[in-house]
Formats: structure tokens, C-alpha cells, sequence
């Protein structure tokens, strides 16, 4: 939308400077047109003056054949030029003046008068040729300013403004647009980094329970290691006792035997005694 408004304001900007060249080179041919004209009807009128002047001389019949005398006619070729870009009818006329010889009546039989009135109706002609042709170009001129005149206020009265609303309701909804996905992308944030928290607080207390476990692991470690180092030691205080126990027995044997051995001793001496005696 942003490149058709510059387009249209660039076209509008164009078009108007091709209208106001136009509208320049319309206002300069009008001047010479009317300056052409003015040209045209004074001659038109001297013409006429003379015309009056030979018909009084020699006559309406004796000039009408005057002017049927002549073998040819005035043609007009019609064409196309150019003109600052702008394509204009062109007009050129043959034939219109023509010398002495040329006219189609002698010498003998017409006066000085004849061949002026003949000469200033021939000017008559072409300028009557150049002014139609100023007047097609003009006529072509007026309607191009006109086509563009016309271009131009639709451009800035109704297209321009009409890309220019719909552009600012472009530009609303695009803000509207950007806004809601702003909101949404802070929203998304916050539901992310929610998440995020969530996540991390999770992982927190897994670590926690983790942690939890492998200290319940190591103090059942201990509390086993403990509990075979206690078992050790009462085994082997059992063992100490028992290896005691069994030392107090061998000496309480050893002693019986020691005491057994001692009365034997007596007994055995008293025996010898009472042998002797």
C-alpha cells in the first residue's frame, strides 16, 4: 500500500507537470492563434474590400470567371507530428498561391486589381489552412490538459486519499496486529519462564530428594557398617570371652590336675611312709 501511494503521488506529481507544460505551450499557441486570427480577418477583409472594389469595376460575373479559370485546386494533406511528446494533426496545403502563369487567365483581359484580389484570396487560404491547423492542435492541446486535468484531480481527490485511509487502517490494524502479538509473546514469556520456574523448582526438589536418599543411603551404610563393627567386636568379645573362659578352664584343669598330682604326691608318700613304717 506504502508503494502505490508513492506511485500515485509520483504519478499525480508527473501529471502535473506534463499538465502545466502543456497548459504553457496551450497559452503560447493561443496567443499565436489569436494573433494568427486577427492576421487572417484583416486579410479576410482586405480581400473582401477588393473583392467590392473589382466587382464594382468589372463586375460579379467577370470575377466569377476569374476564379473558374483556374485549372487546379487547393489540396490539403493531413498528417500527424509530434509535439513535446503529444501527437497533433498536421495540415499542408498545395496548390493555394500560385504564380502569373500558373492562374489559369492571361494578361490580355485582367488588370493589376484581378491579380491582387487573386493573390490576397490565396494568402486568405493559407492562413485559413494555418489557422485550422493551429486550431486542431489546440482543439488536441485543450482536450490532453482536460484528460489530465481530470487524471490529476482523481489522483489527489479521490485515489490518493482513498490509499492514504486505507493505508492508515493498514497501519491501525498492523499496530493492533503488533500489539496483540506483543502481548502474546509477554504472555508466552511469562508462561515459559512459569514453566522455567516450575521446571527448576522441580529439579530442585528432585536434587533435594536425591540428595535426601543418598544421605538416608550413607547414614543406612553407616548405621550397617556400624552395626557390623558392633557385631565384630561383640563377636570378637565373644571370642575374648570365650578364649577366657577357656584359658580360666585350662588352668582351673590345670590346677585340679596340679592338686590331683599334689594329693597323688601325698598319698603316695604317705604310702612309702607307711611301707617304711
Amino acid at each position: 500500500m506504502t508503494d502505490e501511494l508513492a506511485l500515485a503521488r509520483k504519478g499525480e506529481r508527473i501529471l502535473e507537470r506534463r499538465r502545466d507544460s502543456l497548459v504553457f505551450v496551450l497559452l503560447d499557441l493561443l496567443d499565436r492563434w489569436t494573433e494568427l486570427r486577427r492576421e487572417t480577418d484583416e486579410a479576410f477583409r482586405d480581400a473582401s474590400e477588393l473583392h467590392v472594389w473589382g466587382a464594382e469595376r468589372e463586375g460579379e460575373i467577370a470575377l466569377r470567371a476569374l476564379s473558374e479559370a483556374r485549372s487546379t485546386h487547393t489540396e490539403l494533406i493531413v498528417s500527424e507530428t509530434k509535439l513535446v511528446g503529444l501527437t497533433v494533426p498536421f495540415f499542408l496545403s498545395t496548390s493555394a498561391r500560385r504564380s502569373l502563369d500558373g492562374r489559369g487567365y492571361g494578361v490580355l483581359g485582367t488588370s493589376a486589381l484581378d491579380d491582387e484580389l487573386v493573390g490576397s484570396y490565396e494568402s486568405v487560404v493559407e492562413d485559413v489552412v494555418r489557422l485550422a491547423e493551429m486550431r486542431a492542435v489546440l482543439l488536441r492541446l485543450l482536450a490532453e490538459v482536460r484528460r489530465l486535468r481530470l487524471r490529476v484531480n482523481y489522483l489527489s481527490q479521490r485515489l490518493i486519499p482513498e490509499l492514504e485511509v486505507e493505508k492508515r487502517h493498514i497501519r491501525r490494524y498492523l499496530d493492533e496486529r503488533e500489539q496483540e502479538e506483543r502481548f502474546r509473546q509477554f504472555r508466552t514469556k511469562q508462561r515459559n519462564e512459569r514453566r522455567q520456574a516450575e521446571r527448576r523448582e522441580a529439579e530442585r526438589q528432585e536434587t533435594e530428594r536425591q540428595e535426601a536418599e543418598q544421605r538416608e543411603a550413607e547414614r543406612r551404610e553407616a548405621e550397617r557398617q556400624e552395626a557390623e563393627r558392633q557385631e565384630a567386636e561383640q563377636r570378637e568379645a565373644e571370642r575374648r570371652e570365650a578364649e577366657r573362659q577357656e584359658t580360666e578352664q585350662r588352668e582351673a584343669e590345670r590346677r585340679e590336675a596340679e592338686r590331683q598330682e599334689g594329693e597323688r604326691r601325698v598319698e603316695t608318700q604317705q604310702t612309702d611312709d607307711s611301707g617304711r613304717d
